[in-house]
């Protein structure tokens, strides 16, 4: 794969020194080889890598023109094997040559993968045995290469016989069980980047078994590419080397890129760019055979100053060349439109941290692209006024949708969108405008509407954004555009518009999901309703209650439909337990409130006149749940939550305390307080202390005092300490146990005589 750096040393001495050359004697030798072998941390990985390596280098010698042979493990027969088409091996280089660690032929060039004499073994870090199959000179010879008991490598022959099958090499690794999977996911990894030529044929597998992944940029040149199926969160932030079609990870922690930057470089952002390159997932650079230095396990690189330098080269080449790229990709466009939509796309195709690489690299007609927006100066913000108009599917809207709109700082360039500039004085029925343009072209999705209120906003249109450099093809002016025309013929429209019903009656079924299925058609005819009220079913004492409707929603801010519906369905509860009729709820249209008569009664107006009447008719609860909230409102500090987790214990064991007692008193204190959620009447409480305050105080007239409850279960706390930890301890839900509320107030007394 490499030529291993061998530089010419001259070591001067001042004398003549005895020395001695260093080797390995004979009885370390197992324990060298042993390193040697385990120096892997991807087992599975290594024996792919090193054996698959091993016969391309075969292959490339011979100068074969077969492809070497993959052989997928399967659950029937669970080997890995990988046959090459080289010369094969005598028996003599089998036990000369292939038997000795660190022995290797391909040292003196680049034009092989293999370079370090051991890669052969490393089906040993994976299990303690293989299979070598040489077919050399007509004969077809199995050897086992295994460790024995005493941790020495050893190759025996097992068998050999004559044989016609081509001259090469077949190594072949057993694989467990439950590494068969695994061993395809090694191989679909480790191949991926081959070139068809290289590829090997794969036996066992599917014809696709190896799938090309899709580059989102590439070099010109094959210097480099950028992988989209590798750009994800959980990735592990690292770029890759190729070298002899073999990937490696690039660590960023051990590469100084601004020793190989010169100073303007330095001074600037290449530094960062380079950075952010070594760390970005999915970018690939090809670098020559021995162009950088391996580590001996070949699973990373050695990185000397050599390997550093030339990485650093490598990736300032592909700043260059993709910001080259970048001017190419704008060249095209029609307008300067297109140039900031363009731009867009190819800057959300890239991983965020690539994006700096092109600053200052866009360029379109000698126009400098920095964003793909027209962007107004916050000194313009009353004068250049910009409303984004987009279109909002909606089944229960006019056309199938609906126009939201909001105020803006800017206009994005993309597709399906339009710039309208309001060339008219007033904006009323910009949105109808949008409309038509909307129903004009189905694949309109939205409209920046444009403003310019003065001189000042109008030349930042015309010269700082050059918006004459836009084509015509996406401009509309308000004059000349016709504000659509809603249908008020009367006539049901084919699409199931129900314009022209003016009330509906509110649908209480269940399973309602859409707006406007909340709603019945109930009457063509308003006045007709209104004369004879009294008859029609659901009214309140002869009035109709309704709430105004817009696009099938309640015009209310503080109700919906859901609300509604509780609402409804309370009160038809409490009418029920009355033996009373049930009531119905109407829509009218916003349009259409001012034609109603005295008849009608607006819901907000009948659900306050009910909740005074519950209130009135439940004085006593309405009372507690007032005077709950009033201290509740009054605990700003949240004082008497310090009490969940012992006193509010204490009163939720079963335990008879004496009426007159202090801790009966600060128990139904307590209580009032914290249970008045589950009275009938609690919500209507609630509804009137936040929309009737004034009558609701006068009504019930509680005078309620945080400080005198604070005080009293503070007293009790004081009084009898062991209490609350015998509570917390022993709580609620176990349930009280014999004799035990008689230990409790027996401790109680003991207290209130020490006390006195």
């Amino acid at each position: 794969m490499i030529i291993t750096e061998n530089k010419s040393k001259r070591v001067v001495q001042s004398h003549d020194f005895n020395s001695v050359n260093c080797t390995i004697d004979a009885e370390d030798m197992r324990y060298v080889a042993s390193l040697l072998r385990n120096n892997y941390s991807n087992t599975r990985l290594a024996v792919v890598r090193e054996i698959s390596a091993n016969a391309l280098d075969a292959n490339l010698e011979a100068k074969s023109d077969r492809k070497i042979e993959v052989k997928l493990p399967t659950s029937m027969n669970p080997t890995f094997a990988v046959r090459d088409f080289g010369g094969g091996l005598s028996e003599e280089d089998v036990f000369g040559l292939y038997s000795k660690y660190g022995k290797s032929t391909k040292r003196d060039s680049n034009n092989y993968i293999g370079a370090f004499g051991i890669g052969k073994f490393a089906p040993l870090s994976y299990g303690d045995n293989f299979t070598c199959v040489s077919y050399h000179g007509g004969v077809k010879a199995s050897y086992n290469v295994f460790v024995n008991e005493d941790d020495d490598t050893k190759i025996v022959q097992l068998h050999k016989e004559p044989s016609n099958e081509p001259s090469g090499l077949s190594i072949e690794v057993a694989v467990s069980e439950d590494d068969i999977n695994e061993f395809k996911s090694v191989v679909q990894n480790f191949f991926k980047f081959f070139s068809d030529e290289e590829m090997p044929k794969f036996l066992g597998v599917e014809d696709n078994f190896i799938e090309k992944e899709e580059k989102i940029l590439e070099s010109k040149n094959d210097e480099w590419f950028i992988l989209q199926s590798e750009q994800n969160y959980y990735s592990r932030h690292e770029a890759h080397v190729i070298m002899g079609r073999v990937a490696y990870p690039l660590d960023r922690h051990a590469i100084n890129v601004d020793n190989f930057l010169e100073d303007n470089q330095r001074n600037n952002q290449t530094s960062n760019i380079v950075n952010n390159m070594l760390s970005m997932d999915g970018f690939y650079l090809r670098v020559p055979l021995g162009s950088v230095k391996l580590h001996h396990s070949r699973e990373s690189l050695e990185y000397n100053k050599a390997t550093q330098q030339k990485i650093v080269e490598s990736l300032l080449r592909a700043v260059e060349e993709i910001q080259e790229i970048a001017k190419e990709k704008l060249a095209d466009s029609e307008d300067l439109w297109e140039a900031k939509r363009n731009y867009a796309r190819i800057l959300n195709a890239m991983p965020y941290n690539m994006r700096s690489i092109f600053e200052n690299s866009f360029e379109w007609q000698g126009m400098k692209i920095k964003s793909p927006d027209f962007h107004r100066d916050y000194q313009l913000a009353d004068d250049l006024i910009i409303t984004h108009s987009w279109k909002e599917d909606d089944p229960d809207a006019r056309n199938g949708f609906k126009i939201r709109s909001q105020k803006e700082n800017r206009v994005i360039c993309q597709d399906n969108y339009l710039v309208m500039f309001q060339d008219l004085e007033s904006s009323h029925g910009n949105n109808l405008r949008v409309r038509t343009l909307m129903n004009e072209d189905e694949d309109l999705q939205g409209v920046y509407i444009v403003h310019c209120k003065s001189n000042s906003a109008q030349n930042s249109v015309d010269h700082e954004w050059e918006f004459g450099k836009v084509d015509k093809k996406h401009v509309k002016y308000t004059s000349n555009v016709e504000k659509e025309k809603p249908n008020r013929s009367g006539i049901r429209k084919a699409n199931g518009s129900r314009a022209n019903i003016p009330l509906f009656m509110f649908n209480t079924d269940r399973g309602v999901y859409k707006n406007a299925d909340h709603w019945k058609d109930a009457s063509a005819d308003l006045k007709s309703i209104d004369d004879d009220a009294s008859s029609i079913d659901g009214n309140w004492d002869g009035q109709l209650i309704y709430v105004p409707i817009k696009n099938y929603k309640i015009d209310d801010e503080d109700m919906d439909l859901d609300a509604m519906k509780s609402r409804l369905s309370h009160i038809n509860a409490i009418r029920e337990e009355k033996d009373l009729d049930k009531l119905h709820i109407f829509g009218v249209r916003k349009g259409d409130v001012s034609k109603l008569g005295s008849a009608w009664i607006n819901f907000k107006d009948f659900y306050l006149y009910f909740a005074k009447e519950i209130v009135t008719d439940n004085l006593k609860e309405s009372k507690e749940i007032f005077n709950s909230i009033k201290i509740k409102k009054d605990d700003s500090e949240n004082k008497l939550r310090e009490f969940n987790n012992d006193l509010a214990q204490v009163f939720c064991l079963d335990i008879k305390f004496p009426k007159s007692h202090k801790i009966t008193e600060a128990k139904n204190l307590w209580n009032s307080i914290d249970n008045t959620n589950s009275y009938a009447c609690s919500r209507y409480v609630h509804y009137l202390y936040n929309f009737d305050f004034e009558w609701l105080n006068k009504t019930l007239s509680v005078k309620s005092s945080l400080k005198e409850i604070l005080s009293k279960l503070n007293d009790i706390k004081t009084s009898y300490p062991m209490l609350i930890h015998f509570a917390v301890h022993y709580s609620s839900w176990r349930g009280m146990e014999k004799d035990v509320e008689k230990d409790v107030l027996n401790y109680i007394s003991l207290c209130d005589g020490v006390g006195a």
